[in-house]
């Protein structure tokens, strides 16, 4: 692999495995015909996956290039470049051999989706972390915790 086909830093994929990663997350989630919903295409889907699970990325490698080359003996071009029906027949095959590749990486592909702003208000929701919601917690106000303090003691003593 020469440095020209590299894309990326810590998850370099080459230009094939790249154009196929692209067309896997298309299909585990296209973008809606009115635009109001992205792709996952459209997500740094390989960048969350470096830090949420890297260990993943080593099979991703090795399943994409399993899945090229497939898809070049049978129809004499990368996965990426296949018509729609033949990259569903590869995928399909892919998940009866190998069903954690294209697991682990459609749950950290719907993951990422769904903490997107665009995702979020497309679905009605304001686009923002759940927590707290916009109450405001004053620094330092300890009478919060008087309804934990009132519950009592919920542990036992323990003997040293």
């Amino acid at each position: 692999m020469s440095s020209d086909d590299i894309i990326g830093s810590d998850a370099s994929l080459n230009a094939e495995q790249l154009r196929t990663f692209v067309t896997i997350l298309d299909m585990i989630i296209p973008a809606s015909d009115d635009g109001r919903f992205p792709s996952a295409a459209d997500m740094d889907v390989l960048s969350y996956i470096v830090k949420t699970e890297p260990e993943l990325l080593d099979t991703i490698r090795i399943e994409l290039d399993r899945l090229n080359a497939v898809s070049k003996d049978l129809h004499g071009m990368v996965f990426g470049d296949a018509d729609g029906i033949a990259r569903q027949g590869l995928l399909d095959e892919v998940r009866g051999v190998e069903p954690q590749f294209l697991g682990g990486l459609a749950l950290q592909t719907v993951t990422l989706y769904y903490q997107d702003d665009r995702v979020m208000e497309a679905i009605g929701l304001e686009a923002r972390p759940p927590f707290p919601g916009g109450y405001e917690v004053v620094a330092g106000d300890l009478s919060l915790l008087d309804p934990v303090r009132a519950r009592g003691q919920v542990y036992r003593d323990v003997e040293s």
